[in-house]
C-alpha cells in the first residue's frame, strides 16, 4: 500500500517541480528568490559573496518589471530561458546552518 502512495506521490511531486520550474523560468527567477525573507534567510543573504547578492537582486528586478509590463523571459532573452537552472542552491546551504544555530541557541538557553 505505501509503495502505491509513494509512487503517486512521485509522480505528482515531479509534475509539481516541473510546473514550478516553469513558472520561474518565465521570469527568469530562482527558487531561492522566493523565499520568504525571515531572519535566517535574510542574514544568509548578507553572509552571502556579492556577486550572489548582485545577480539576485538583478533577477528580482528583471521579474518585476517583466510582471509589471505582462511580459515573458521567452519573449527578450530565450537563451536564459534554455538555459535556465530554477532549483540551482546558492544560499540554502547557509540559510540551513543559521537555523540549526538558532535551535541550538535555543536549546542552550533553555538549560538542556
Amino acid at each position: 500500500m505505501s509503495a502505491i502512495v509513494n509512487k503517486v506521490m512521485g509522480t505528482m511531486a515531479r509534475a509539481y517541480r516541473a510546473n514550478v520550474a516553469k513558472s520561474l523560468n518565465s521570469y527568469g527567477l530562482h527558487y531561492e528568490d522566493c523565499l520568504l525573507e525571515k531572519p535566517s534567510v535574510l542574514e544568509a543573504i548578507s553572509l552571502s559573496s556579492p556577486e550572489v547578492l548582485r545577480d539576485r537582486n538583478r533577477r528580482i528586478k528583471r521579474a518585476m518589471d517583466l510582471s509589471f509590463k505582462k511580459k515573458d523571459l521567452n519573449d527578450y532573452r530565450p537563451d536564459i530561458v534554455e538555459n535556465a537552472t530554477p532549483f540551482k542552491k546558492e544560499i540554502s546551504e547557509l540559510v540551513q546552518k543559521i537555523e540549526e544555530r538558532e535551535e541550538e541557541r535555543e536549546l542552550i538557553n533553555k538549560g538542556w
